[in-house]
């Protein structure tokens, strides 16, 4: 009976050093990797070879953590390449007018041999480049005060279909310069919504400048209010040269302008929809977008009802 209980302790002692020895290999190992992923290779992962289910834990909470730093670091990246691409953008974009600008203000003073009608005619174009600069800054301005938090929507019960006849008075000039009517369907009793009228003006505003900027060559520009069971929508819309479907799905990006369906000289900042994606989504609305290039391009706002 005693070489059996020896016996037995003889062989428990050996599993425990086997394992000793097994989880002793697998922490060397453990020690090896976490070395790697020290020195920056983030694609390593601890594999571990032992059944002990505190040891997996370990093992599956390490990894876990290095997904997240993984995720960290690729994000810090993009938003980097995001500032550098954003500094570029606005330096090229304000850089544009104001050396215009400038230009014509040098002729001005240097060219004796301007006429009245040449003098007057540099004038405006100045006016003009002026009110471009100052156009692009307040942009700029309004996409950091809205990425910073500064301005919460004030959330009113809104009458949204005198929203929108507000905003196309203020656009009758615009139309009439293209020579073209909208096409304006409203529903005949009001749609309430809940959201901030400073807001939705300057959603409606964007858009309509968009369609007003891509869409006039189609000689139709419309928008639309209808109510959802849930939501008002309001669709803005054109028959224009239209979005491909590679730009599509970027054009609530910062700074993208569409630059392969796009004409180059009608081309804008590419923050007028990003403002109006963060104005939309600060009211608890979506936006939308689609396109059939050369037949319709649609921009689809919802909003919950009031």
């Amino acid at each position: 009976m005693a070489q059996i209980l020896i016996l037995a302790l003889v062989l428990v002692t050996l599993f425990l050093l086997f394992q000793y020895r097994r989880v002793l290999n697998e922490v060397k190992r453990m020690t090896r990797t976490t070395e790697a992923i020290r020195q920056g290779n983030l694609n390593l992962r601890y594999r571990l070879r032992v059944s002990q289910k505190s040891v997996q834990d370990l093992g599956g909470e390490l990894n876990r953590l290095i997904d997240h730093v993984q995720a960290g670091r690729e994000r810090t990246r993009f938003l980097e390449d995001e500032r550098k691409r954003m500094i570029a953008n606005i330096s090229h974009d304000l850089r544009t007018p104001l050396t215009s600008l400038l230009g014509y203000i040098e002729a001005l003073q240097q060219d004796a041999t301007l006429t009245a009608e040449e003098k007057d005619n540099f004038i405006k174009i100045a006016a003009g480049k002026g009110n471009t600069l100052l156009e692009r800054l307040q942009e700029f301005f309004e996409l950091a005060r809205l990425e910073a938090e500064d301005t919460p929507p004030e959330l009113h019960k809104i009458n949204l279909n005198d929203v929108v006849q507000e905003v196309l008075v203020g656009f009758y000039p615009d139309f009439q310069k293209i020579s073209v009517a909208p096409t304006v369907q409203l529903p005949a009793s009001p749609p309430y919504v809940r959201g901030d009228r400073i807001f939705l003006r300057r959603v409606f505003e964007n858009l309509l400048s968009n369609a007003l900027r891509y869409g006039r060559e189609g000689g139709e520009i419309g928008i639309e209010v209808r109510e959802d069971p849930d939501s008002v929508r309001v669709e803005i819309w054109d028959r224009g040269q239209g979005i491909s479907s590679q730009d599509l799905p970027h054009v609530f990006d910062r700074f993208y302008t569409g630059e392969a369906s796009r004409n180059a000289a009608l081309r804008g900042t590419g923050l007028g929809l990003t403002i109006a994606k963060s104005l939309v989504e600060k009211q608890g609305g979506r936006i939308a977008v689609s396109s059939k290039p050369g037949e319709k391009t649609v921009f689809s706002v919802s909003l919950l009802k009031g």
